[in-house]
């Protein structure tokens, strides 16, 4: 089941790797919730979009003025920390963009095993970035919640996000 479910959430990716979650690239976000307005950008909360997936707990957009949507989160529910589950999904999501064309930029393996981490819950997981050939970027990331729990975290940011960003830099 859990297989199925991620195969939903790459299926609309492999239609069209710039377009997470049958979602498109500079639309009006206000038609997914409440908009929230904050200094230079508008954000939507919401734990549903068109193919939603199994185990996203929440989902963050982002639109920038005459721009449209530019970022997508979403947020998985909570894992045991040193679950199979929690290891294997990130896998998953991670291959399956891997065949969607993302191309990876930047891979570091983590620390879930540390000291610190076990103890302290004070670290990340595997963090994984890639590009597609339309210039769209993603981040796959393992996040500790305390010492026990942790979530996977999965952003796409659009060229326009990314230009932006590079201008702010």
């Amino acid at each position: 089941m859990k297989l199925f479910s991620l195969l939903l959430l790459i299926a609309p990716m492999a239609v069209s790797a710039s377009t997470p979650f049958g979602i498109t690239w500079g639309e009006d976000i206000a038609k997914y919730g409440e908009v929230t307005k904050r200094e230079s950008y508008c954000e939507v909360k919401t734990d549903h979009l068109p193919k939603n997936n199994s185990i996203a707990k929440l989902y963050k957009l982002v639109q920038e003025p005459g721009k449209g949507l530019v970022k997508v989160v979403m947020r998985t529910h909570d894992y045991s920390a040193h679950g199979v589950s929690f290891k294997t999904d990130f896998h998953e999501i991670k291959d399956s963009l891997i065949d969607s064309g993302y191309h990876t930029l930047a891979f570091s393996p983590g620390e879930l095993s540390s000291y610190q981490c076990v103890l302290q819950g004070l670290c990340n997981g595997k963090h994984w970035m890639a590009v597609d050939s339309t210039g769209v970027t993603v981040s796959l990331e393992q996040k500790m919640v305390g010492r026990d729990h942790a979530f996977i975290n999965l952003e796409f940011e659009s060229k326009d996000y990314v230009a932006l960003e590079n201008t702010h830099l």
